[in-house]
């Protein structure tokens, strides 16, 4: 069963690509709110901020960067977080869901990511070398909206708040650990700050290795770190290093088990992580990654029964 119950505000158009019924409902509330804007003809949908997401059945990716020339950039200011309708589509359920569900406020497209939306990944890649004073003022930016977002999230009295940057790759950081404590870390304390000071649990999303930052984000109040790829990272390592302290959340591996292996080869996957990640009790069972297409429907019903199987050794 899922026992988590996701609320991210409308004007989110990353997640307007979903096949789920129900984030189709949303998209169109936010459009007829003006959340965010849709042109049908070039199928991209613009968020809040001016960011165009091009949309297709896959996904979606940021393809217009509204701050791409620097001329863009004088008199730019935030969003406003007090739009009235930006959680108009999670008050009156709430009441309802929190009853049978862990409600994690999803705070993804944080910082880096959202920067880097503003400005073009290239050229944000080479302002943080070039221009950093530029750089911290635009996170500073990014920071007011993102704090007083946090205080909608209080105000809905969601249980978590998980916030999201993929600040790893596969083989190591985006940026190196000495720019990413400068640029990040005491922007993230800010808003993270916000949720401990309610008592909401801070959840964190990154993809690939960010073993190098873990320490500095437990530091700032880290309390489980998503997805936790395998490939990535050593799974070994981080239950010796940080398990007594950190909840894992994913693990599984979507990258070669899931897709290409057996039902069989799921079921022992499921197993392994159970044994290493959750061999304290702070895991939570899940994918690595959200299950692609590729999977085979018998690994999709492998994955869920030996989930239901292992979790009961917790």
């Amino acid at each position: 069963d899922n026992h988590f119950y996701y609320v991210y505000p409308l004007s989110a158009a990353e997640y307007y690509s979903s096949g789920n019924p129900e984030d189709r409902e949303r998209a169109e509330l936010a459009i007829s709110l003006g959340l965010v804007h849709y042109d049908e003809k070039e199928e991209v949908l613009f968020d809040n901020w001016g960011v165009g997401w091009k949309v297709n059945p896959n996904g979606v990716w940021p393809i217009i960067h509204p701050l791409a020339e620097r001329k863009a950039w004088e008199g730019f200011r935030p969003p406003d977080h007090r739009v009235e309708g930006l959680f108009a589509h999670v008050r009156e359920e709430l009441s309802q869901k929190r009853q049978h569900f862990y409600v994690v406020g999803l705070q993804h497209i944080s910082l880096f990511e959202r920067a880097w939306t503003l400005i073009g990944y290239e050229n944000f890649m080479e302002k943080i070398l070039t221009e950093i004073d530029l750089i911290e003022w635009l996170l500073d930016l990014v920071t007011e909206y993102n704090l007083g977002l946090a205080q909608r999230f209080v105000e809905l009295g969601v249980d978590a708040v998980r916030t999201g940057d993929d600040y790893g790759c596969q083989l190591g950081l985006q940026v190196s650990p000495d720019l990413w404590r400068r640029l990040f870390k005491p922007r993230l304390a800010q808003v993270w700050k916000v949720y401990h000071d309610h008592g909401i649990v801070v959840m964190h999303h990154s993809c690939g290795d960010v073993e190098p930052i873990i320490s500095d984000m437990l530091e700032i109040g880290l309390q489980v770190l998503h997805p936790i790829q395998p490939h990535a990272m050593s799974l070994e390592k981080l239950a010796d290093a940080y398990g007594e302290t950190l909840t894992f959340h994913g693990g599984i591996d979507t990258q070669h088990v899931l897709p290409f292996g057996s039902p069989e080869e799921v079921k022992r996957e499921v197993e392994r992580c159970v044994k290493i990640l959750g061999r304290r009790g702070r895991y939570i069972i899940a994918p690595s990654q959200e299950i692609m297409n590729e999977v085979p429907l018998e690994n999709i019903v492998a994955l869920v029964e030996a989930i239901k199987e292992y979790r009961k050794r917790f």
